[in-house]
């Protein structure tokens, strides 16, 4: 099979995707100086509007086939669930809307991780003692530190650890296995989230004075990068 054959096919013509590029970038750069200045109507108004992009970015640029529609869905899904993250994250002040947060990005890993085992993991089960169980017990104990000194949260931290540790194993489980650019694509992704969300804990449970416009900026382009990644699956084979 050629190289030109395994590119993901865009139904968007060029201006439509240029069109749509601009205007993504445009209201990411918006959140992005808005949390720089601390905006707060900045960010109400260009937040809510990223996740839902990147959706239709991913939806508009699959080409479903039958055996990968479960990584089509789960994909979809987990968007759904990031974007309801992202609104209770604009009231991260609240305590109980924190955990409310917190359950909707675990939802949203939990499904990833559903659309990364079957794109990658399925069959390569070898690879879960080499690369996932380091990392997962990684995972617990920098979830331990980051919300140790809380001990109502401290669990729940831990476990949320352990779920985004599970995701980026499967990231780099794609990358081994694909050995391709999409699959470093992902896997970079997937440390961009670890980075994000460490900067979260940080900042939340450590009182760590941690900028919000890097958390965003990590935050965004890991959406991105394995959201373009995954679309190798729906490629015509």
């Amino acid at each position: 099979m050629s190289e030109s054959s395994k590119a993901v096919k865009e139904p968007l013509n060029r201006s439509q995707k240029n069109v749509f590029w601009l205007l993504f970038i445009s209201i990411s750069l918006l959140n992005l100086y808005g949390n720089y200045i601390e905006s707060k109507s900045l960010i109400i108004y260009s937040k809510p509007y990223i996740i839902p992009f990147i959706a239709i970015y991913f939806s508009t640029s699959w080409q479903e086939k039958s055996e990968n529609s479960i990584i089509y869905k789960s994909m979809m899904i987990g968007f759904f669930f990031a974007w309801l993250g992202d609104l209770y994250m604009m009231f991260s002040g609240d305590e109980n809307i924190m955990i409310i947060a917190l359950v909707c990005f675990l939802i949203c890993h939990l499904l990833y991780i559903v659309a990364l085992f079957f794109s990658s993991v399925k069959g390569n089960y070898k690879w879960l003692l080499f690369v996932t169980l380091p990392l997962v017990i990684g995972g617990a104990m920098l979830g331990h530190q980051i919300g140790g000194g809380d001990k109502f949260m401290v669990v729940p931290v831990m476990l949320y650890s352990i779920v985004i540790s599970v995701m980026f194993s499967f990231t780099a489980i794609r990358m081994f296995t694909k050995k391709s650019i999409w699959g470093a694509l992902t896997c970079f992704g997937g440390l961009l989230f670890i980075c994000s969300d460490v900067m979260i804990g940080f900042k939340n449970f450590q009182g760590v004075t941690i900028p919000e416009t890097y958390i965003m900026l990590t935050y965004i382009f890991a959406q991105v990068c394995i959201t373009r990644g995954m679309l190798f699956e729906g490629e015509n084979k």
